[in-house]
């Protein structure tokens, strides 16, 4: 598929919800579809509130990850240092 043509679906993917929630939001009514009514902000909030625990769990695993692999990365680089200030003491 011609990249020109998924960036043009990306964004009617993007518009089409954000003009329903301004639909919702600004004139008080709940969008309908085939009968059937839908509270898209109160749905959003729900989602939002179940999502934001595991992300934020997500986030605190990859920033201790980060940490640790940079902990490691200080460590290696002192012994290597530690190797080479040895090396230099011996042909002295």
């Amino acid at each position: 598929m011609h990249a020109l043509a998924k960036v043009f679906i990306g964004i009617v993917l993007f518009l089409v919800p954000l003009v329903l929630y301004a639909y919702e939001y600004l004139y008080h009514v709940n969008p309908t579809f085939m009968g059937i009514q839908f509270n898209l902000l109160g749905s959003l909030w729900i989602v939002l509130q179940g999502i934001i625990p595991p992300m934020l769990m997500i986030l605190g695993l990859f920033v201790v990850w980060l940490e640790l692999d940079e902990w490691k990365i200080d460590r290696e680089l002192k012994a290597e240092e530690k190797k080479q200030s040895k090396k230099k003491e011996k042909k002295k």
